[in-house]
């Protein structure tokens, strides 16, 4: 609990025969972090024995099906998608999550699978989805159309002539209202007075063109045209009216929106039938992806495979035992002490029941190292207990316990960081709930000074609106302890690291509160001798920066003057709520309602505010000044091979 797990090296000698059967079984036990095993094979007493795995032959097949699954996947989402649940309704009442029973496929028999389904999805998606791209082309092509023909659909001229003839060219365009006269006589003055350019105004502004001109001066008109800002409308397949082809195009398009519900309606009825046996697909081949991807660090002889790794030492007898009968005694389980550097071993924290949901506090600032102690232990009260001080108010607590209470009911059932918070947040408000009755705080002075309710002043201990010098003290005092239990948990590490100068760099600290505490009892005699002892030890830890060490100490010491502070604003923040309330309770006919909204609103605002700063500055008081006495932190997580089955069950 103290400290993280105590680690053992694991080494699995295999029959060649055995490679899958032994990774299989590795993966299910998900007991034990695989290494590479080429960092190994470069020391002398491995190098002439083994030689590197090479990599599995079954990864460019996975990695193919997993495309295929994939495409099939996306398809059916565009198509016909999933209901997702929104963050409120995951976090507070999520359905359950999706489970899909598989048999335990693996191998080539899971490769088959894959590809018969693959072949069978494809099959049915195959021809609606072409249909329904060929349809949606067309559409956006038709649709670019039917928006130049609308504009011009009061004219009479007929789309068949226009466009390239043997010897004459005609254009039909759009450009901006105004004169072309000009346009006219340049079109002339090009085709030799061989042209013709008629305009019309039509809708939105904008004017028609007719231009029919000699081919042999088409591309020279068409330019023309361009530089006036004249749009080409190209007739495309229609031949009659403008008015015509719109007729035909509204057609065509409900002939395509048929066929567009239809292709879609095949689509979702293949998604019904294989979308769920897709998915499930697609985590088993990421699960067989895992096994092959680990054998890439794995070393062999010409008949044995060699893998290595670590394990936590109290599973490593019972692990050994359980891969040596599965193997069928093709295989070796070795168990030996660590042969790496402390600093290099992986870290798995050791918290037992509600502690554990605490360690993710731990892991925002960063795992302990090896050989370091593990804080959550040391955290978890004097969090709690900073969280509720600052917070003061114990309808606020209940608020807060209330919503851990409802996240563990929803989405803490399902989902483990959704659980480890709404522990934190219901602890925290009962720790809320006993510190903002001993404090007089119901939503500010509402309760007593409003509604009453004057049999709550018998729990107050400290009245942070009264006693402010006195909540200044207290939480100062908090903080000096606080402090010492940090440096006493930092003496204790550097002695079990044999590190002695080290262990004496915040003895001072000690000596130094022993003598103020003499010298406020006027012991002079005693208040000197410690206070010279302190000077000592101070200058020898500190060397030339002594000065800075105590007035980092007494920044830290008044860094914890944040509790009082934020216990104050809470508390202030309440009562003017409260205060704004009552100005407009008497206001005629509305008042009372205006004041109900703005007691609603307010406390609602007030306590989210009050229990991020309380949540933000706890953590800080922690990470900055307690860990800053002891902790490091900067160890790397252990990660078992382990299955990670998200959508699927056996």
């Amino acid at each position: 609990m103290f400290f993280p797990e105590r680690m053992k090296r694991i080494r699995l000698l295999a029959h060649a025969s055995c490679r899958q059967a032994a990774v299989k079984k590795l993966h299910e036990l998900g007991a034990v972090q695989i290494t590479d095993f080429r960092t190994t094979l470069t020391r002398s007493e491995w190098k002439d024995l083994l030689q590197a795995h090479p990599a599995s032959s079954d990864v460019r097949r996975i990695t193919t099906q997993l495309m295929g699954l994939n495409r099939l996947l996306d398809v059916f989402a565009t198509i016909a998608p999933e209901l997702q649940e929104g963050f409120f309704k995951t976090l507070f009442a999520p359905a359950p999550p999706e489970k899909i029973r598989v048999e335990d496929l693996s191998g080539e028999a899971l490769f088959q699978e894959v590809q018969a389904l693959l072949g069978t999805a494809d099959a049915a998606v195959a021809q609606p989805l072409e249909m329904l791209e060929k349809a949606a082309a067309e559409r956006a092509e038709l649709a670019a159309q039917r928006a130049a023909f609308a504009q011009i659909a009061s004219l009479g001229v007929r789309l068949a002539d226009i466009g390239q003839g043997s010897f004459v060219h005609s254009f039909l365009g759009l450009g901006p209202a105004r004169e072309y006269t000009q346009l006219a006589a340049d079109i002339e003055a090009l085709a030799g007075g061989l042209s013709v350019c008629e305009a019309r105004s039509v809708a939105d502004e904008k004017t028609c063109l007719l231009v029919i001109c000699p081919a042999a001066c088409a591309d020279e008109v068409y330019q023309l045209l361009r530089k006036n800002d004249v749009e080409r409308i190209a007739a495309g397949r229609f031949a009659g009216t403008p008015a015509e082809a719109l007729r035909d195009i509204d057609s065509r398009m409900r002939e395509l929106d048929e066929n567009q519900s239809a292709s879609r309606a095949a689509i979702m009825d293949a998604a019904g039938s294989h979308r769920s046996r897709l998915k499930a697909l697609r985590e088993l081949l990421l699960i067989e992806r895992e096994r092959c991807d680990a054998c890439a660090g794995f070393a062999r002889t010409g008949q044995v495979v060699a893998i290595e790794g670590w394990i936590i030492a109290k599973q490593a007898e019972a692990v050994a035992r359980e891969l040596e009968s599965a193997l069928g005694g093709l295989a070796a389980v070795f168990i030996t002490e660590p042969d790496e550097p402390e600093e290099k071993l992986p870290v798995a924290l050791n918290n037992p029941g509600i502690l554990k949901h605490f360690e993710l506090l731990v892991k925002l600032y960063a795992p302990p190292k090896y050989n370091e102690i593990d804080p959550t232990v040391l955290i978890v009260p004097t969090f709690l207990f900073f969280f509720g001080l600052m917070i003061t108010d114990a309808v606020y607590g209940l608020m807060t316990l209330l919503l851990g209470i409802f996240i563990l009911r929803g989405g803490g059932k399902y989902y483990p960081l959704y659980k480890s918070c709404g522990i934190m947040l219901a602890l925290g408000g009962a720790s809320t709930i006993v510190l903002g009755a001993l404090t007089g705080g119901w939503l500010g002075n509402l309760f007593v000074d409003y509604l009453g309710l004057t049999f709550f002043n018998s729990m107050v201990v400290i009245n942070p609106m009264v006693d402010v010098s006195d909540f200044l003290v207290f939480a100062i005092a908090v903080g000096v302890l606080h402090l010492n239990v940090g440096a006493v948990v930092g003496i204790i590490k550097d002695v079990r690291c044999a590190n002695v100068p080290s262990a004496l760099k915040n003895v001072w600290i000690f000596f130094m509160e022993i003598s103020l505490i003499c010298y406020y009892y006027k012991a002079q005699a005693p208040a000197l001798v410690f206070g010279v002892l302190a000077l000592v030890f101070l200058l020898y830890s500190a060397k030339g920066m002594a000065l800075f060490g105590l007035t980092g100490f007494l920044g830290d010491s008044l860094s914890y003057a944040r509790l009082m502070a934020l216990g104050l604003v809470s508390f202030g923040l309440a009562v003017a709520i409260n205060a704004l309330a009552k100005m407009v309770w008497g206001i005629d006919y509305v008042g009372w309602l205006i004041a109900l909204l703005i007691l609603i609103g307010g406390h609602l605002f007030s306590f989210v505010l009050n229990l991020m700063g309380a949540f933000a500055h706890g953590i800080r008081l922690h990470f900055v000044e307690f860990f800053g006495k002891f902790y490091e932190g900067g160890g790397e997580d252990f990660t078992p091979f382990s299955i990670k089955r998200r959508i699927t069950e056996l």
